[in-house]
């Protein structure tokens, strides 16, 4: 049988195709390593997510327990976590949290804002936005979310 195609590479070609090969299956391993990275990220953002949803999580129990009664070193243990809100929830959830936070600092510190904002009003934000952001930060938890930000 007389073979149709006849290639004749030189060692020029041979290189060339050599190399060739070897920048298809790099850019093969560059798009997998990006798609690693990407899982590390999110695996990453996750980590940091819940050790704020834990904080808030604390905190919403105190305030469920202590209710009008709670301590002012329980609430301030969630500063921290409040702040840090802003880098790994949106702009929207972040300002929830943030008024969360402050809501229960006017309940457990009322001579904190000298009497401008009343005592229920912080409770009533405190109650609304307890049970919103616990709905907020769960979904965004769950593991089958694919979501960045909400």
């Amino acid at each position: 049988m007389e073979c149709i195609l006849e290639i004749k590479l030189g060692l020029s070609d041979a290189i060339a195709l050599g190399a060739l090969i070897l920048a298809g299956l790099s850019a093969l391993y560059a798009r997998w390593s990006l798609n690693e990275a990407k899982k590390a990220n999110k695996i990453s953002l996750l980590s940091y997510r819940k050790e704020v949803y834990d904080a808030f999580f604390e905190l919403k129990m105190h305030m469920i327990i202590k209710a009008e009664f709670a301590e002012l070193g329980e609430v301030s243990k969630f500063y921290y976590p409040s702040k840090n809100a802003k880098f790994y929830f949106s702009s929207a959830l972040a300002q929830d949290i943030e008024m969360y936070y402050e809501a229960c600092l006017g309940i457990a510190n009322p001579n904190r804002n000298y009497g401008r904002i009343p005592k229920e009003e912080y409770v009533e934000t405190e109650i609304r936005l307890s049970s919103k952001m616990d709905n907020d930060i769960t979904k965004l938890l769950h593991p089958y979310n694919n979501k960045d930000k909400p």
